[in-house]
């Protein structure tokens, strides 16, 4: 009689949904630095901590894509805003070819605002939590090869909608080689100056 119950406990073992499960929680074991399990009990026991490694890690692989990187310059000669300043960084395509048309423009494709104080040169990176609305539902892989320009505007009382005559402004060129790996980019280089006697009629100044 125990000859048979053993029989029929290693052919429980066995059986196909219980041996493929146990494969898989054993490979995801090596996760979290489990030592060898070395019976189906260990195995099971260790489940828990095994599917929250696993839970992390898909998490890590979900995180946000690199769309953008540079570094923003202060011109030596320009004065820096008063009051509550914000950085407006704005990444545009550098050619209509492979980028997405709002009508007869060419939307940028991502955007982001960093409050002050900040330290110049200040290094900003701006990825797909950034992405305007017309970029949100298109696949990274689509337009993270295109070159871009990138616009920076030192804004004096921290609001995107209006423009001061003491605002700061720059532009600068990404350029991404025809790769989607940000090691690869050229980083794209901002001087803020002033905005000039143009644009300081313009907005006021």
């Amino acid at each position: 009689r125990s000859l048979l119950l053993l029989r029929s406990s290693k052919e429980q073992w066995r059986t196909p949904h219980i041996m493929t499960s146990l494969i898989v929680l054993w490979s995801l074991a090596r996760c979290v630095n489990l030592e060898a399990l070395t019976s189906r009990r260990a195995v099971l026991a260790a489940a828990p901590a095994v599917l929250s490694c696993a839970s992390s890690s898909r998490a890590a692989d979900a995180s946000p894509t690199v769309v953008a990187v540079g570094t923003v310059l202060q011109k030596p000669d320009a004065a820096v805003p008063s009051g509550t300043a914000a950085l407006y960084v704005t990444a545009r395509p550098a050619s209509s070819e492979g980028a997405l048309q709002a009508g007869a423009k060419t939307p940028p494709i991502a955007s982001a605002r960093f409050a002050t104080p900040l330290l110049f040169p200040f290094e900003f990176v701006l990825t797909t939590d950034d992405l305007t609305a017309e970029y949100r539902a298109a696949d990274a892989a689509s337009f993270n090869r295109l070159d871009l320009v990138i616009s920076a505007r030192l804004d004096g009382d921290g609001v995107a909608a209006t423009r001061g005559p003491d605002d700061l402004v720059g532009r600068g060129t990404l350029s991404k080689r025809g790769s989607g790996r940000a090691e690869e980019w050229r980083p794209a280089l901002v001087e803020l100056q002033g905005r000039g006697l143009g644009g300081r009629l313009l907005t006021g100044g």
